[in-house]
C-alpha cells in the first residue's frame, strides 16, 4: 500500500499532557479528543517515540501513549512479561473510560496488543494493528520468520546477560536496529532515541526480552475476530519482507500497509507517510 496524501500533518499537532505512573496504573501521554488511538511503544525505548503521531489528534483522535513498566514514565513499575504489560493497558483503558479503541503496537508493543485481544475479552476494542513485528520471536522449519530470520532461545538469553550486564554500552548498537538499512538517524534523533533508552531499567529489559522469545501469537491472529492490520518498513534490518507477508497470511482479512525506504520504527522515520497509511489502514478496518 503506498502512502495517501494526508492534510494531518500541516498545522502545528497540539503537545502531549503528561500523566505520571500511580498506583497500578503506567504513567501516559494524551493528546487530542475523539476516538481512542492507544499507541503501545516497543522496547527499551518509551511513549515519546509517538511523537510525530501527536498530529493525529488533528484528524479526530485521541491519541494516547502510555509507557511500560520499566520504561520511562513507568520506570520504576515491576511488570516483567508481556502479560503484565497488557494488563496495564486494559487497566489504564478502564480508568479513561475509553470505548471503541483502536490499539496499535510497534514492536514488542505489537506483542503487548496482541496479548491485550487474546487475554483480555472485555477490552472494547474496535481495531488491533501491529508496527513491523512478527507474532513468533524464536524461529522454527515451520516459521522461518522471527528475529532477522533466524534466531532462539539460547540467543535470547545471550542478549537478556548482555543487558543485564552493561546495558549504556549496548543500547547505541539497538538504536541503530531501529533505522532503515543503509541509513542512520540524525544526531537530533540519535540523541532523542539515547535519552528513551536511558529512562529504561536494565533488569525489566532483559525479562521481558527473555519473555518476548517465549510468545507465539500466531494463534491469536488466526482467531481475532475483531479487525487486524499490520504495517511494516520495507527496509527494515529486523525483519524481511516476507514476515509481514506470512504475518497477513494468518488472517487474510486484515490489512496490511508498507511504508517504503523505511526501517522497524517507521512512524519515526517517516511520521507523515506513516501517519497517512495508519489512517487509510484504520478506515478499512472500520468497514470490516
Amino acid at each position: 500500500m503506498d502512502a495517501p496524501d494526508s492534510a494531518c500533518d500541516t498545522a502545528p499537532a497540539p503537545p502531549f499532557a503528561t500523566h505520571p505512573a500511580h498506583g497500578l496504573l503506567p504513567g501516559w501521554r494524551e493528546a487530542g479528543d475523539g476516538q481512542p488511538l492507544l499507541l503501545l511503544h516497543g522496547w527499551s525505548v518509551n511513549g515519546e517515540a509517538f511523537d510525530g503521531q501527536r498530529a493525529l489528534a488533528r484528524a479526530g483522535f485521541r491519541v494516547i501513549a502510555p509507557d511500560h513498566a520499566g520504561h520511562g514514565l513507568s520506570r520504576h513499575a515491576t511488570g516483567t512479561t508481556i502479560a503484565a504489560l497488557a494488563r496495564d493497558a486494559a487497566a489504564l483503558a478502564g480508568h479513561l473510560g475509553l470505548s471503541d479503541v483502536v490499539v496499535v503496537g510497534w514492536s514488542m508493543g505489537a506483542m503487548v496488543a496482541w496479548s491485550l485481544l487474546r487475554d483480555h475479552p472485555g477490552c472494547p476494542l474496535a481495531a488491533v494493528g501491529s508496527i513491523d513485528m512478527t507474532p513468533r520471536l524464536v524461529t522454527d522449519p515451520q516459521w522461518p520468520h522471527g528475529l532477522h530470520g533466524h534466531y532462539d532461545m539460547a540467543q535470547a538469553m545471550q542478549m537478556a546477560a548482555r543487558i543485564r550486564a552493561d546495558w549504556p554500552r549496548l543500547a547505541p548498537s539497538v538504536a541503530l536496529g531501529l533505522w532503515a538499512a543503509g541509513r542512520r538517524p540524525d544526531g537530533a534523533a540519535m540523541q532523542h532515541i539515547a535519552r528513551m533508552a536511558e529512562s529504561c531499567e536494565a533488569g525489566t529489559l532483559a525479562a521481558l526480552w527473555e519473555d518476548m522469545a517465549r510468545q507465539d501469537f500466531r494463534d491469536t491472529l488466526r482467531a481475532a475476530r475483531v479487525p487486524l492490520f499490520h504495517l511494516y518498513g520495507e527496509a527494515s534490518r529486523l525483519y524481511a519482507p516476507a514476515v509481514g507477508i506470512a504475518t497477513h497470511a494468518l488472517q487474510p482479512d486484515a490489512g496490511l500497509g508498507v511504508i517504503a525506504g523505511a526501517g522497524h520504527s517507521p512512524h519515526m522515520e517517516q511520521p507523515q507517510a506513516f501517519n497517512a497509511v495508519l489512517r487509510s489502514l484504520m478506515d478499512q478496518a472500520s468497514t470490516r
